[in-house]
């Protein structure tokens, strides 16, 4: 046996979310589950490099739970999903995720803020310095408006580390 197959057995089994902490996942409340900590929260999982363990994890849980979740709920697993596809390096899959995390529901400052992120995506830097614009004027000083500052700053970058170019 290669030596190189345990660790692709211990890479695939950091990856699988246990069945029962599936279940358990989604049955949590919104802000629980987003925030879920441990090894099979969606955000560990992708940081771990998971990015498709996350993403199923954050499609079962809106699936789940469609019926009562908020508007902006599903818009932040939308973005999420976006999210992760996008760390990995995934831009065309991630943009589609993106888009439906805007609509007419949402706030001024997450549209501006999902605008951006998909002008970076985009590689739009004309909509991306608008979108950075619109935003500034709505939150300065906020978190966002640094990773939004880190995409005009590295433009030509993966998401993942425009993200945290200014942060």
């Amino acid at each position: 046996m290669s030596p190189f197959v345990p660790l692709l057995v211990a890479a695939a089994s950091v990856c699988t979310v246990p069945a029962e902490e599936k279940a358990t996942q989604l049955s949590l409340p919104y802000a629980s589950f987003d925030s879920r900590s441990g090894p099979f929260g969606w955000r560990n999982l992708n940081a771990a490099g998971c990015a498709d363990a996350a993403v199923s994890l954050l499609a079962a849980y809106s699936g789940a739970n469609t019926d009562r979740l908020a508007g902006n709920e599903l818009r932040e697993i939308a973005f999420h999903i976006g999210q992760a596809l996008a760390m990995a390096g995934r831009d065309r899959e991630a943009i589609k995720y993106f888009e439906n995390a805007q609509d007419a529901g949402a706030s001024a400052e997450w549209r501006a803020y999902v605008q951006a992120t998909l002008a970076f995506l985009r590689r739009d830097t004309t909509g991306l310095a608008a979108a950075r614009e619109t935003y500034a004027a709505i939150a300065p000083g906020s978190m966002r408006l640094r990773i939004i500052d880190g995409f005009v700053a590295c433009p030509g970058e993966p998401y993942a580390k425009a993200a945290h170019c200014k942060i």
